[in-house]
């Protein structure tokens, strides 16, 4: 036969959210609403995806002694949130408090995994980190190449063994979309102040979205909000450059071409590691 030798140019796919004011996802622009630049350079935009791809979910669910008076809410707030799921997607509960616990493994029942929080006890520490770095490590599993977290917590991490730096070091990596909601409603302790932050930094960098509740009334809105967004999302793929060097970090920017009053938000993955 005959061997050419084929050149595979990888390219670099990034989810892209952009939402307005108000956290609402906006699902209608185009190609030519977006520039794409990889470590400062622009870059063309060689593919762009708007379908709703299936989505294998994480659900990481503080369940602490602080969250007891929080949960029917943050429970109805999982249902909004899965709400759109369609055959195609996944989903798998993860809870913690002093320490994670996988509850259920993936299924494409949804309706289950809040069914199983319904009897859950709320009691003990906060081990947020290790609550996330596992669940990490489980979304990996998932039959489905877009990967997701969406974690709940209303408290900073008093009971882990990573650290927030491997945390953010493995969200990076993992290439998957972390949407975090923080609940602090009256004081707001230097400890949840902490714990707010780093769920902001998870998803900033992660190209998920946060959200920061200052009531549990807000819960199911932000989850319908979320739901929304995990199927509103512009894949957008371009070739790196070709002098990118194995194992070192690139910085991506999105910027939008058009952006009225500067009223709309976008949200994507800081960079990615070049693999080559």
């Amino acid at each position: 036969g005959d061997f050419r030798e084929a050149t595979v140019t990888r390219l670099v796919l990034v989810p892209v959210h952009v939402t307005d004011g108000d956290g609402k996802t906006i699902g209608d622009l185009t190609r030519d609403h977006f520039q794409i630049f990889d470590e400062g350079a622009p870059r063309e935009i060689v593919s762009f995806t708007t379908e709703e791809a299936p989505v294998s979910l994480g659900i990481v669910m503080d369940l602490s002694a602080s969250m007891q008076a929080k949960l029917p809410q943050a429970i109805s707030a999982l249902r909004e949130a899965t709400g759109r799921f369609g055959p195609g997607d996944e989903a798998f509960l993860l809870t913690f408090s002093s320490h994670p616990s996988l509850r259920q493994g993936f299924t494409g029942d949804v309706a289950s995994l809040t069914d199983n929080l319904q009897f859950a006890r709320t009691e003990g520490r906060t081990a947020l980190v290790d609550a996330v770095y596992q669940a990490l490590e489980q979304v990996r599993r998932g039959r489905n190449p877009r990967k997701a977290l969406l974690v709940i917590s209303d408290g900073g991490d008093n009971n882990s063994r990573y650290r927030e730096s491997e945390l953010l070091e493995a969200a990076l990596e993992s290439n998957t979309q972390i949407y975090t909601i923080a609940i602090h409603e009256q004081r707001f302790s230097p400890e949840e102040r902490s714990g707010a932050y780093l769920l902001q930094k998870l998803a900033t960098s992660t190209g998920g979205l946060h959200f920061d509740l200052q009531s549990r009334h807000e819960l199911p809105k932000t989850g319908e909000k979320i739901a929304r967004a995990l199927k509103n999302v512009y894949m957008i793929g371009y070739k790196p450059p070709a002098e990118s060097t194995s194992g070192k970090w690139r910085r991506i920017r999105i910027r939008l071409t058009q952006n009225p009053g500067n009223s709309f938000h976008v949200s994507a993955r800081s960079g990615y590691y070049c693999l080559e």
